[in-house]
């Protein structure tokens, strides 16, 4: 392997992404929808500021709003109800491979000194690339709206928005990387285009309905249901078993909403752009965050007891790029 003519693949495939009509279209859309988006969040803080500047109405200083829920926007157009930052994902990976082949510019771009590993790790270092690029120019909109606004993001909110990104670039990345393996594996781009919108479906709604009904089939009804009709019953018995049943119920909707990758992204995201919600954590009591004390705990302090939705939302990325990098290295050209 050669990081040289990785580096290289790569730099060709960004300039072909970004210059391509397909791609700018995309980007306009949901720099569009999230400027809605950001524009209403704007109105919003102005509106609770104002109430507040009035003396109309009362509000604990660590209850009014951060600059950081004004981004919230971006989370609501990416991975709440607009989609458009996960089509760009899919439009940047879903013909990677089957493009190529189809073309049969694929043969000709391994028959001179390139192999295949290299091809496709530059292939999706470049996606990863250009959507970090993406990712960026809609939080410098963001920024500009603040700024338009004469709202200035205060030093400690900065590492909260920094994590906001990264984990806006992780989310996109692993479907991203989720069309690219569906590439590998489709005879045509348009199979792999229908076969990345159904993946994605699964990966969002469906685990997220199914999670939401899995509880009550796979544990039955809850013994609080059960035993409210007898007369005689054992209240700490009863105790013990309801006690157990909420924490597996608990179990179960925690890992549903980990491996639903939109839910899971949604709930990391409000966590940086909403501190406010947690305001009665311990974690945040523990750092002062109550009366009129607005300071934010460490961003990693805030994320610790997120492993778990941090962790499915790197391994989805890694796990899809090395069923991709398998298949790649075995597929028949000819």
């Amino acid at each position: 392997m050669n990081f040289k003519r990785i580096n290289l693949i790569a730099l060709k495939e960004v300039q072909d992404h970004i210059t391509s009509f397909r791609f700018i279209c995309l980007l306009f859309l949901m720099m569009t929808i999230c400027a809605i988006f950001l524009l209403k969040e704007t109105g919003i803080y102005l509106e609770e500021i104002g109430k507040y500047s009035s003396g109309d109405y009362y509000y604990p200083l660590d209850y009014l709003p951060y600059t950081l829920n004004i981004f919230g926007g971006i989370r609501t157009a990416i991975g709440g109800s607009s989609i458009f930052g996960s089509i760009i994902a899919i439009a940047l990976g879903f013909d990677l491979i089957t493009k190529e082949r189809e073309s049969g510019s694929l043969k000709a771009i391994l028959s001179v000194p390139v192999f295949r590993d290299e091809l496709i790790n530059g292939k999706a270092l470049a996606g990863i690339i250009v959507i970090a690029i993406a990712t960026t120019v809609v939080f410098i909109l963001a920024f500009g709206i603040l700024l338009i606004n004469s709202i200035v993001p205060e030093i400690s909110e900065l590492s909260y928005l920094f994590m906001f990104w990264l984990f806006t670039n992780l989310f996109l990345s692993g479907i991203f990387i989720m069309s690219m393996m569906i590439s590998t594996f489709a005879k045509t781009s348009g199979m792999s285009l229908i076969a990345s919108f159904l993946a994605l479906l699964l990966l969002t709604s469906v685990i997220s309905t199914v999670g939401n009904v899995a509880p009550d089939f796979i544990l039955g009804q809850n013994p609080l249901m059960e035993y409210q009709n007898m007369d005689n019953y054992d209240p700490d018995v009863l105790y013990e078993l309801s006690s157990q049943y909420s924490a597996n119920k608990g179990l179960i909707l925690d890992i549903s909403r980990c491996a639903s990758l939109n839910t899971n992204y949604f709930i990391l995201s409000r966590v940086l752009t909403r501190p406010q919600d947690s305001k009665d954590d311990s974690l945040y009591s523990s750092f002062g965050m109550q009366g009129d004390d607005r300071t934010l705990p460490p961003v990693f302090e805030v994320l610790a007891p997120m492993w778990g939705y941090i962790l499915f939302l790197i391994v989805y990325p890694v796990v899809f790029f090395s069923i991709a990098y398998v298949r790649f290295m075995r597929m028949d050209l000819r």
